[in-house]
């Protein structure tokens, strides 16, 4: 029995052996294979034992814009996927209702997020792990590619590869997916630039056009990177002028066929931008160096990233001590033309001048400042410095010398040495990672020491993989996610309650809220709602937000602080708002509450889901309704949200201003710790050492009709606690003007105080308390309610209506954008759409009844598609009569080793 036993062990140990060493054999003959594995084996193995990511925990990768914004957009993907392919085009749950096609062109348009077509949509959060895991695989494969095409073999190519994948800028942005694609596809479109030299322009052509559509902004930065990389690949080889020329003129004719195949992306998009993010470019340029240069090299060492640098930080340039320390080696090789190394050195001067010169850096992000992740086109840098150090090996096979060797070893301790003696400094760095550090860069003094055999590959790879694993799990560490549970419960609860309303009432309306995820949760979950967070977002939109008293910003806006007034006209016809049982417990943590509103009691209740309230607002108008011509002439005042409530309604109703709001005078006001800083305004500031003070108003409220308080834009980010006797009155963190807080009592026998805590100096001058004349206001929307537009059919990007106008002279006022797009018809007949308040459609009409039908599409969708197609029948025949006596020659004048 033992003796079969060990003869089963035996065999057993044999077939072991052997699968093993044909996987080795296997992987040594495909090393691009190596190279997409290894990051995804790394980081798997991070993600899932060490932070513990569902489905092996309750851990998740979604933080900041992924947590708040992209996990949305990827919902709105599969909906669109799935069956509503009108969306592509335009947005009825974006804010109010816009353009589509430029935030698919912004957040959407990668291939890889078909991954999240293949999971339930309660698992998107899985799906997003899989996506970036995939993502960290492909940028280490096409790098390898790009290298082995250049002279790099064997166990350099997944080295380099994992060193690209896990560089400093793909680590810190690993919650920007999105920008992903371009790092993916810049070593092929750089290959695509050498390949000319061959007369194939083809692949430059493809791939540069693939960037565009993936990602146009990270697309416009690898515009910009290859022209300085052209140069350079130029220098690379020897060649004659007539040859050069040659070269030049496929460059300009591929980088145009590329524009040219992306234009039906481009130029829709380009319009887009001129509507929203484009209005913001920046005008005047200060010629300055944006932080002290040397504190760069901190950027070089392990786990150089956490919270701090995501708002205003360094650029992220880390590579590994292998390529860096190889990269500086380049310019030493007299195997390398001088030719070679002078372009290399101008075009490293002018990326590491961009690293710190606010011209330049301008320049790389559009003529724009980054909100928050500064320096995105750092992974030009990542790349270029790959690239050198992989050419320095690739050409001397002895090693370095003992002059180098010492060169590095002082650029070592000196770099060391500074770093040490300021790491007050760097945040993200502590004494152990700075020590582990040097350590690293030691051993690879060692290493580029030794010839390049085929132990030197494997000893590079083993050192890069213990490089860049602890720099990626150092950063990574230092930042905090959503937890699995926090997402799907919030998501699950708000579907729920969703759902329940969508299968009351399949009819065209706005689902308002009381608590809040994100502000794109309307997308998430597939509903018409009022909030919204994207880069491509029209100013109009913000403008309107802030006239209303609801917090905005140059790319969001939240309806936070609705009124009866403003529900009505908006057409929030149902609200969801958390049941009074669920909101101190455990599950009520996990829904957030975005704003009191107190006044929903006066609204119907009309059923609840385990954690929600649902109610029926019996004044809603409808998206449109029959209005008076007065509102075309009506101006909104900036930072007079409730005055321009009342312009708002008079302009609709018509008949001249009245007022529907009173003012309600505080009875006493305390201040504590407290000094009037400004003797001609009311800020506020300590007194005397006190850290903290506060302002009590007291007041009485004589009747149940709502109550709103007006603060300022200083109340802004938490910088003020707010209670209503005692109880703290929960408001959206972030806004810049006025807005509007409902504070209507429960108990109206009751003295009402409010008091303000605080601990910097805050400008009270706006702080204000009205009282709204609810019968006059509900009277005044009953007569507006007289004549609605009834939507007889909707889809993503249309929508039929019919309307009975009873009084001439009165418009069709809607509450839908007026984005250009929309191809309005009237009783079959083309028209032209006035616009109210700077935003909303308005249709001037006769008395009677009338039929409207409009559709929406991209301006600019139809010439872009035209220039897409006939530049695919020019690269169809410029590929196909390409002459046969074309120049064939290799890549690099170097022979493959």
């Amino acid at each position: 029995m033992e003796r079969s036993v060990r003869t089963c062990y035996a065999k057993w140990n044999k077939i072991t052996k052997e699968f093993a060493m044909r996987l080795i054999n296997y992987l040594k003959r495909h090393p691009l294979l190596v190279a997409f594995f290894l990051p995804i084996i790394i980081m798997s193995i991070y993600f899932f034992v060490g932070r513990h990511v569902y489905p092996f925990g309750n851990g998740s990768l979604l933080t900041v814009d992924l947590g708040q914004q992209y996990i949305d957009f990827y919902a709105y993907f599969r909906q669109t996927v799935f069956g509503h392919p009108g969306q592509l085009f335009y947005a009825w749950n974006n804010a109010l209702g816009g353009d589509a096609f430029g935030t698919w062109a912004y957040y959407l348009l990668s291939p890889f997020n078909l991954v999240l077509c293949l999971l339930p949509k309660s698992m998107l959060d899985l799906g997003i792990t899989i996506l970036t895991l995939l993502k960290y695989g492909a940028a280490s494969c096409t790098m390898a590619y790009f290298l082995k095409f250049r002279g790099t073999r064997g166990a350099l190519l997944p080295a380099f590869g994992l060193a690209y994948a896990l560089s400093g800028w793909m680590i810190a942005n690993q919650l920007n997916l999105i920008w992903f694609d371009g790092a993916i596809v810049l070593p092929l479109v750089c290959l695509g630039i050498d390949r000319l030299a061959d007369n194939k322009p083809k692949f430059y052509a493809i791939w540069l056009a693939v960037a565009l559509i993936t990602n146009y902004y990270i697309g416009y930065m690898i515009c910009l990177f290859a022209i300085g990389y052209f140069i350079y690949s130029c220098s690379a080889r020897k060649q004659t002028w007539r040859h050069l020329r040659r070269v030049c003129l496929r460059f300009g004719f591929g980088s145009l066929l590329g524009g040219a195949l992306a234009a039906v992306v481009l130029l829709p998009t380009l319009f887009q931008l001129t509507q929203s993010k484009g209005t913001y470019t920046v005008t005047t340029i200060t010629a300055k160096i944006e932080y002290n240069p040397l504190h760069l090299l901190s950027k070089f060492f392990s786990g150089t990233f956490n919270f701090d640098e995501m708002p205003s930080g360094m650029p992220n340039i880390f590579v590994g001590a292998i390529a860096v320390l190889a990269a500086l080696l380049f310019f030493t090789s007299r195997k390398i033309r001088w030719q070679e190394r002078l372009v290399a050195l101008l075009w490293t001067g002018f990326l590491g001048l961009s690293l710190m010169f606010e011209p330049l850096d301008l320049l790389w992000h559009g003529m724009q400042f980054p909100v928050w992740y500064p320096y995105r086109f750092s992974f030009v840098v990542c790349f270029w410095l790959i690239l050198l150090a992989a050419r320095y090996i690739a050409v001397e096979a002895a090693g370095t010398n003992l002059l180098q060797s010492g060169l590095l070893l002082l650029l070592v301790s000196g770099a060391g040495a500074y770093v040490w003696l300021h790491k007050k400094s760097f945040s993200f760095l502590t004494s152990k990672t700075i020590i582990f550090s040097i350590i690293i860069a030691l051993m690879a003094v060692v290493l580029l020491s030794l010839p390049r055999r085929r132990q030197f590959g494997y000893l590079t790879l083993a050192i890069a993989v213990i490089d860049l694993t602890a720099s990626s799990v150092l950063a990574l560490n230092q930042i905090s996610y959503v937890s699995h549970s926090d997402y799907s419960t919030y998501t699950a609860a708000l579907r729920a309650g969703v759902t329940k309303i969508q299968k009351r009432d399949q009819g065209f309306y706005r689902i308002g809220k009381t608590l809040l995820r994100t502000k794109n949760d309307a997308m998430q979950v597939g509903y018409i709602g009022e909030d919204q967070f994207t880069s491509m977002m029209p100013r109009k939109v913000p403008a309107f937000f802030s006239a209303i008293g609801q917090p905005e910003g140059d790319g969001f806006v939240t309806y936070a602080n609705g009124t009866i007034l403003l529900d009505a006209i908006l057409d929030t016809k149902y609200w969801l708002n958390l049941q009074p049982q669920n909101i101190n417990d455990t599950k009520g943590k996990l829904l957030p509450t975005l704003s009191p509103r107190p006044d929903l009691a006066s609204y119907t209740a009309i059923g609840h889901t385990n954690l929600l309230a649902i109610h029926e607002n019996q004044n809603a108008l409808g998206i449109g309704f029959a209005a008076s011509s007065d509102i075309l002439k009506t101006k909104l005042n900036s930072g007079s949200p409730i005055s321009n409530q009342e312009l708002l309604v008079a302009g609709l109703e018509g008949g001249g201003y009245k007022s529907l709001f009173t003012l309600v005078p505080f009875t006493h006001t305390t201040l504590t710790n407290i000094k009037q800083t400004k003797a001609a305004g009311m800020v506020y500031g300590m007194r005397g050492k006190h850290t903290q003070g506060s302002v009590t108003y007291t007041f009485s409220a004589n009747t149940s009709e709502p109550l709103y308080l007006t603060v300022g834009g200083d109340f802004t980010d938490n910088a003020v606690n707010i209670t209503q006797n005692g109880k703290q009155i929960k408001t959206y963190d972030t806004f810049r003007n006025q807005v509007i807080l409902n504070v209507t009592p429960t108990d109206t026998k009751k003295t009402q105080t409010l008091t303000f805590t605080f601990s910097k100096d805050i400008d009270f001058s706006q702080v204000a308390l009205y009282q709204l004349n609810e019968q006059t206001a509900l009277n005044s929307l009953s007569k507006l309610a007289q004549s609605p537009l009834k939507v007889t059919s909707y889809h993503s990007n249309s929508l039929r209506g019919t309307v009975n106008i009873h009084q001439a002279g009165q418009v069709l006022f809607t509450t839908i954008p007026n984005d250009p797009g929309w191809h309005v018809k009237i009783d079959g007949k083309k028209v032209t759409p006035k616009t109210a308040l700077n935003l909303f459609m308005t249709f001037k009409l006769s008395k009677g009844k009338h039929t409207i039908a409009m559709v929406y599409y991209p301006p600019y969708l139809g010439i872009g598609l035209l220039v897409t197609l006939l530049a695919i029948g020019v690269a169809w025949l410029w590929f196909r009569t390409r002459p046969a006596w074309r120049h064939r020659q290799q890549i690099v004048s170097l022979p493959r080793r």
